[in-house]
Parts: C-alpha cells; structure tokens; sequence
C-alpha cells in the first residue's frame, strides 16, 4: 500500500485517555476503574467515568479509535473510522472500529473488526496515525452505507481533502476488482461536490430527492447593499431561500449570542429584499423527515417527482 502525507491534521480525542505502562501504573489505574473512577475503553486505555458519561456517542466513538491506536500503534484505520478521524462520522458508539489489514482473515475481536481487501489503497500518516486517504476512505463509506449517508461522507471527505475532485471518486470506485455494492456507491458520488457546508445540508438534499422534490442551487451569493449573504438553498422557480441550520450560530461558539441574533435578524431583512420567502429547518426536522417534508410542500417547492419509500426509510435508518 503506498503512503502519503497530508498537511489537515486529525480530529484530536475528546476525551481524556490514560495508558498504562509498567506494572505500578496498570496497577493504580486498575484500581481506579474497580472503584468506579474510570472507564476502561480498551484493554489497558482508561477515560475518566465522569467525562465519558458527560460525552456526545460520537465523541466516545472518536476516543476508542484513539485508544484502540494507543494500544495498538501502527493499526491502519479504514471505513466509517477513517473517516470520524477525519472529522465526520454518522454512525453508533457502538459501532466496531474498523483496521485494514490485507494480509489477515477478516474478523472482530471485541470493538476492533479487521477488514481486508485485494484492492490497493493509498495511505496517509497523519499526527502519527496511519488511515485510507480521503479518496479510498469516501469510497469505501459509499460501498458500506446507505445512499444518503453515503452522500454526506463524501460531500465532507471532498471539504476535508486537498484536491479531491469527484472524478476521482467514481473512477476508484469502477475501478475496485469487488464489484458488490458499486452500484450503491454510484448514487452517492455521482451526486457528492463538496458544495454543501455541512452534513446536515448533505442529508437534507439527500431527503428532498427522495422525497420527489424539486433540488434546489447550493451554496448561492446575494449581494445587497455591499454585503455579501450567502444562503443554503435557493429555489429560482420560486424564488425561496432554504436554510439548514445546526443552531451554531446561537450556542456562544461563533462569539457574543445576542450580537449574532441581531445579526442575523439584519440579515433576514436584506434576504427578504432579494426574495419573497425564506424556509428553515434544523436536525431535529430533518431526523423525523415528515416535518421537513411538511415544510417543503407547505412552501410550495415543486415535486415532479413520487417519493420513494425505499431510499426514505434507508434514510430514516441512517439518522437513527
């Protein structure tokens, strides 16, 4: 397999890990997870219980892959875990990690699953972790999921990834020597850009295709009055603006809260001044699907389309 480097640095762990080394350190961290101080994540690495508890599913996913490398260094990372290193990942905290190993039979042995393949991969050492690169990582994600969830992996794989073209995408993909799945990973590559900002705005144009909707332009420039607003979605045929919004903007992470609202409030007044309607929608929306669906039509956005029941519930599937 041959390597390369990126200049994108990994996603750190989360939580605070702990290695035992030597026989007085195992000791003392063994005791500490009997009384209940910590949690042990794999065989010999630790977390703080507390910690841990306090933490989001993917964040607790993101530190086993850390500790799996703390205890097994020079382990190359695959799939869905490649990616969640690289800083997106839609899948279970109890989902396995995933390890590439050509040479060894395909097996799990407790969260680890080692996964081999004929096909030859790039890889990439990055903050002295080894992982598929951007491309053989995208491509691997669409064999393995579902159609929209394949679609978000590979829109933010493109983002994350210097040089990443989706011509690249679809020729690893016909290329690969296994034929099973490549037809999945068809629909997902063919329509992936790096356009879209966020995985929520990914699944949510994943959602109105199979929903039968009208898509709309992504990503679309408004200058008005020397400011430049750019919004999510923009519906010529109706002139309606769409907006997917993770709520960010008013958790304190972007800067004071009260200023952002005020910001945004001016915003609004000067996209409402360019056109007649603007719709918003969140996860929780987009999770339930039928609210986003209520939405859309309520809104009039054009369905040419019947939806199909199929590509939803896959969808439906991947969000829960």
């Amino acid at each position: 397999m041959p390597n390369s480097t990126l200049a994108p640095g990994l996603a750190p762990t989360p939580i605070e890990l702990m290695r035992s080394h030597g026989a007085a350190n195992t000791t003392v961290l063994d005791r500490a997870w009997r009384r209940g101080d910590l949690v042990r994540v794999v065989p010999g690495v630790y977390a703080p219980v507390a910690q841990w508890e306090a933490s989001a599913p993917w964040d607790r996913y993101l530190a086993r892959v850390h500790a799996v490398n703390l205890a097994h260094p020079g382990f190359v990372f695959c799939g869905a875990t490649a990616a969640a290193l690289r800083g997106v990942f839609l899948g279970r905290q109890s989902d396995p990690v995933l390890i590439l190993d050509p040479d060894r039979t395909s097996r799990v042995s407790g969260v680890v699953r080692v996964l081999t393949s004929a096909d030859r991969r790039t890889i990439d050492e990055i903050d002295g972790i080894r992982l598929t690169s951007g491309a053989d990582t995208a491509v691997d994600v669409a064999r393995a999921s579902s159609p929209g969830a394949g679609l978000a992996y590979a829109d933010a794989l493109i983002r994350r990834t210097p040089r990443l073209s989706t011509a690249q995408l679809r020729a690893i993909n016909e290329t690969r020597l296994s034929s099973r799945n490549r037809r999945r990973a068809r629909w997902a590559l063919d329509r992936a850009s790096g356009v879209p900002e966020s995985v929520l705005e990914s699944l949510s144009l994943a959602a109105m295709e199979f929903a039968g909707f009208e898509l709309p332009k992504t990503q679309v420039t408004f200058l008005i009055d020397g400011a430049e607003d750019c919004v999510d979605f923009f519906w010529r045929s109706r002139d309606l603006i769409g907006e997917a919004d993770g709520a960010v903007k008013y958790a304190g992470e972007l800067g004071d809260p009260t200023k952002a609202i005020l910001e945004e409030k001016r915003r609004e007044a000067r996209l409402l001044r360019r056109a007649s309607r603007r719709i918003r929608w969140g996860w929780p929306e987009l999770r339930e699907l039928d609210p986003l669906i209520d939405i859309l039509r309520t809104a009039r956005v054009p369905r040419p389309l019947p939806a199909d029941p199929f590509l939803l519930a896959s969808l439906r599937d991947a969000l829960h």
